[in-house]
C-alpha cells in the first residue's frame, strides 16, 4: 500500500511524512524534517528517500533501474541511477567518476542521438562525508551536450552517489547554466543533501 494512501487514511499529512517518521522513529532512525515547496520520495519498495520540489512531476523509467524527476517548464531535471558497484573504485574521485559516467550516459544502454561530453576529472568536484555509518560521496561537475541539430547546451550538476548491497545508487540534479542561480542551486543543495539509504 502507498504512504500517500495510507497517510489520507489516517488523516496524516499528504505526501505521507507523518506516517514515515513514526516508522523511522519507532526504530531510532532519524526522521525527515518537513522542507517547504518539496515533497519526499518515500517509496516502501525503494531502499532510498529524498525530497524534491513539489511543482515537479515524477515518473519510473521503463527501460533500466532508477526514475526520472522533471520540470517541464525548464528542462530541470533529476534522475536517479541504480547500477552495480564499480571494482576497483575505492577512492573518492574513482567512485565520482564512475557516477558521473552513468548520469551523463544512461541513454547509451539504450541509444541516443545528442552528443554527450564527459569533463575531464580535474573539473569533477567531488568530497565524502560518513552519515548515520554509510559514506556519502558529493559530487558538482558543469557537463555538455551537442544536440542533434548542432545547440551546444551546458548544464550545471550536483550529485550524491552512495553503496548499498553491490549496488551504486547516484541521484543526481542538473539544470542549464544559462538559468542556474542562488534560488536554484538552493534547490538543487537541498534535494542532494536529503538523500539517504535506508
Amino acid at each position: 500500500m502507498n504512504w500517500l494512501v495510507l497517510a489520507e487514511m489516517a488523516g496524516g499529512s499528504e505526501d505521507g511524512r507523518t506516517i514515515l517518521n513514526s516508522v523511522l522513529g519507532a526504530y531510532g532512525l532519524p526522521q525527515l524534517k518537513p522542507t517547504k515547496g518539496f515533497r519526499v520520495y518515500d517509496d516502501p519498495e525503494e531502499p532510498f528517500t529524498f525530497v524534491y520540489p513539489a511543482s515537479w512531476v515524477r515518473r519510473r523509467n521503463s527501460n533500466r533501474e532508477g526514475l526520472a524527476i522533471s520540470d517541464y517548464g525548464t528542462a530541470d531535471k533529476l534522475s536517479l541511477e541504480i547500477f552495480p558497484e564499480p571494482a576497483g573504485s575505492s577512492s573518492t574521485s574513482d567512485l565520482a567518476a564512475a557516477a558521473v559516467q552513468k548520469l551523463m550516459f544512461p541513454a547509451s544502454q539504450i541509444g541516443g542521438d545528442a552528443r554527450l561530453e564527459l569533463p575531464p576529472a580535474s573539473r569533477i568536484k567531488a568530497e565524502q562525508r560518513e552519515i548515520d555509518g554509510k559514506v556519502y560521496t558529493y559530487i558538482a561537475f558543469t557537463s555538455e551536450t551537442t544536440t542533434r541539430s548542432g545547440y551546444q547546451v551546458r548544464r550545471k550538476n550536483l550529485a550524491v552517489a552512495a553503496a548499498r548491497k553491490g549496488n551504486l545508487f547516484v541521484l543526481g540534479c542538473s539544470a542549464r547554466s544559462d538559468q542556474f542561480d542562488k534560488e536554484k542551486e538552493a534547490a538543487f543543495e537541498t534535494i542532494v543533501q536529503s538523500f539517504r539509504l535506508l
